[in-house]
């Protein structure tokens, strides 16, 4: 029942992203370019933070850049232009985006152990993915926090901790143990299949 919900969620979302990526098309833009936007606004954003210290910059980063890396998926399927440079483009910047969104938590006052465990963690989740699929085994929905809900939960994140310090933090803490747990739930699932 869970999967049947999520389905149709995700193809409403994707339904809703073809259709922006069609406003797009008119532009002239690449997917490629959206791609490298997205990281281009990750960096800024971490710029901006260790200036300003504020963390409505880390929701409005992560709010922006996520938006371009899921449509530039959109445009590339719209234009009927997936080639295998833009799908490693694309992973490749994703993890630079996270990497900077998650390091903009140390300019926002959180331990930086916490953060780099977190970040490994996350790096982890991708890697599992990624080596599982190079090896024959699909990956994708296997696991509680892929990089989707990763992504939710930093932006909860950002927006809590500019009200309440302690229940952002321990939000955040929680966010790391349930990537742990995904990274144990891929690696038991790649060993069972392969």
């Amino acid at each position: 029942m869970k999967n049947a919900l999520l389905n149709k969620l995700r193809s409403r979302i994707e339904s809703l992203l073809e259709d922006i990526a069609r406003r797009i098309l008119v532009t002239g833009i690449t997917p490629n370019e959206l791609t490298t936007m997205s990281l281009i606004i990750a960096i800024s954003g971490y710029i901006l933070i260790t200036i300003y210290k504020l963390s409505f910059i880390l929701s409005v980063t992560i709010l922006f850049s996520g938006l371009l890396d899921a449509v530039d998926g959109a445009l590339a399927r719209v234009m009927n232009k997936t080639t295998r440079k833009g799908a490693f483009l694309d992973s490749f910047f994703d993890r630079l985006c996270e990497m900077f969104f998650t390091l903009s938590l140390i300019e926002l006052g959180f331990d930086s152990r916490i953060v780099l465990l977190y970040l490994a963690l996350a790096m982890l989740v991708s890697y599992a993915r990624a080596r599982g699929e190079s090896l024959g085994v699909e990956l994708s929905g296997v696991g509680l926090m892929e990089r989707a809900e990763r992504l939710i939960a930093l932006l909860l994140v950002s927006f809590i901790v500019g009200y309440d310090f302690i229940v952002a933090f321990y939000f955040f803490v929680a966010l790391t143990a349930l990537t742990a747990f995904t990274v144990l739930q891929r690696f038991v699932y790649l060993w069972k299949n392969l």
